[in-house]
């Protein structure tokens, strides 16, 4: 059956429409919960971008769905490229909020055709000429595959790796299933040392308002982590913590949740998850500082949710992207998301990414 795919302009006045189908095609796709529309009717709302839709139909049903917003950069100092992002910006405050298993939200019987479909249709777009370059991720290798059958040319920004727990597989316990030897030493002496200053606690806050309650202690504890590092903590950038705010206030299916450790009565860590279609995803921690070195309270507090999440039957914990041992030893199953940069054939690109190339090999040749 023949797939019809629109590109045009998108207007926020037409949001609610869109919501419709949106939610609609949501209820028949395999996706995250960053293609969810709690996740992306939010970021359109705080898009200050031009916005463009992507909209694929098989008759009159609504098969593929996708916004991309333009930005432009300059190559070699003085090109003017004009971007277009997938459910991203370019700007790096607007993106902090990171999205991640990027994709187009498609019709789970059909999304394979449709993602080509709809890639061609890009390809073949009446402005397409003046788009030299597309932005996709972070997204699997599966998604990137498709658009590198249809652009010749491409690069990397982002190579991250991911890892996860299929909680399906624990049969007992996940300390005694999953675990190293070596990592549930950590652990067991991590809890024994903190039930020595005081009684340890968890649980899990799933109720809107007790979530709102949390979120300056939370945000207090986020900025002391991250604020010296190199991008910051989310949490001193107004889109960022206007962003959550907002998802947590919309959220009326417990999505957002809030794995707590305390010790007597002073919450000592937090997680943030977002629990979607059986699967949890990890979004952030936020841990106080001060106990001696031994003392996993992060490793703690994630063994404790993940075997919280695997009694309660979900399927998936998802770490997301970003290299960090502790991920790893807590683990089962790793993955790649990337974030590539599919461009036109174009004499000034192509002088920009050999000159790139260049550029990494000596930094690799005299460092």
């Amino acid at each position: 059956m023949a797939i019809r795919t629109v590109i045009r302009r998108f207007c926020l006045s037409e949001k609610n429409t869109i919501a419709q189908k949106w939610q609609d095609l949501e209820q028949r796709a395999n996706c995250s919960v960053f293609l969810s529309w709690l996740w992306i009717g939010n970021w359109l709302d705080l898009n200050a971008s031009a916005i463009f839709i992507i909209e694929s139909y098989q008759e009159d049903k609504i098969v593929g769905l996708g916004f991309f917003t333009e930005n432009t950069r300059n190559a070699l100092g003085f090109y003017p490229v004009k971007q277009w992002w997938l459910h991203r910006t370019g700007n790096p405050k607007q993106d902090q909020i990171w999205i991640e298993y990027n994709d187009f939200l498609l019709d789970s019987q059909c999304e394979s055709a449709v993602r080509q479909e709809m890639i061609d249709a890009l390809t073949h777009y009446k402005d397409s000429a003046a788009i030299q370059e597309f932005v996709i991720g972070l997204s699997s290798t599966r998604t990137l595959n498709t658009f590198h059958q249809m652009f010749n040319l491409s690069r990397t920004l982002i190579a991250s790796r991911g890892y996860s727990v299929d909680l399906e597989t624990i049969k007992h316990s996940y300390a005694q299933d999953i675990l190293s030897k070596n990592t549930r030493s950590q652990i067991r002496r991590s809890e024994k040392l903190l039930n020595e200053i005081g009684t340890l606690s968890f649980r899990v806050v799933t109720n809107k308002q007790q979530i709102l309650d949390l979120l300056p202690s939370i945000e207090n504890a986020h900025i002391k982590r991250w604020r010296d590092s190199h991008e910051g903590s989310g949490f001193t950038n107004p889109v960022f913590t206007a962003f959550h705010h907002q998802l947590i206030n919309r959220d009326e299916s417990h999505v957002v949740q809030i794995a707590v450790l305390s010790l007597d009565d002073n919450d000592i860590g937090y997680l943030m998850n977002f629990v979607y279609d059986n699967q949890v995803y990890f979004y952030l921690s936020a841990l106080t500082n001060g106990f001696d070195s031994k003392i996993k309270t992060g490793m703690t507090l994630h063994c404790k949710a993940i075997q919280h999440y695997s009694e309660q039957g979900l399927q998936i914990y998802d770490f997301l992207g970003g290299e960090a041992r502790y991920k790893r030893s807590l683990s089962n199953h790793a993955y790649d998301l990337n974030i590539n940069c599919f461009y036109k054939n174009n004499l000034a690109l192509r002088l920009e990414n050999l000159l790139r190339k260049a550029n990494a090999f000596l930094r690799g040749r005299f460092s």
